[in-house]
């Protein structure tokens, strides 16, 4: 069975690989920095807290890869037996364009 630390800080080895599974795929969107914290999520369930900045640029976000980063961002905690529910929250610019798919 396998148990979590609510209390686990994000080590700088952890934060390191999540950066790089963030930054090619989220990049071409104006990726400028990354915030990660542990936390407790709405169930008071903890949790690890991602928020990815962005500046403004004309590459249309893809919502599809911003879903998948997430599956990605799980895989590289339960590699380390982290299994805390990484939640990625997305700062764009106001006018950011998005993919509308046909």
């Amino acid at each position: 069975m396998f148990t979590i630390d609510e209390t686990r800080p994000i080590d700088q080895a952890l934060k390191a690989a999540i950066e790089a599974v963030l930054r090619p795929k989220l990049a071409p969107y104006g990726l400028e920095s990354v915030r990660i914290a542990p936390g407790f999520d709405h169930g008071g369930d903890p949790a690890v807290f991602v928020d990815a900045e962005y500046t403004l640029t004309k590459t249309p976000v893809d919502a599809k890869i911003l879903l998948a980063v997430i599956g990605e961002v799980r895989d590289v905690l339960a590699a380390r037996g982290d299994f805390r529910y990484p939640y990625i929250r997305h700062h764009f610019a106001d006018d950011q364009p998005v993919h509308r798919s046909s």
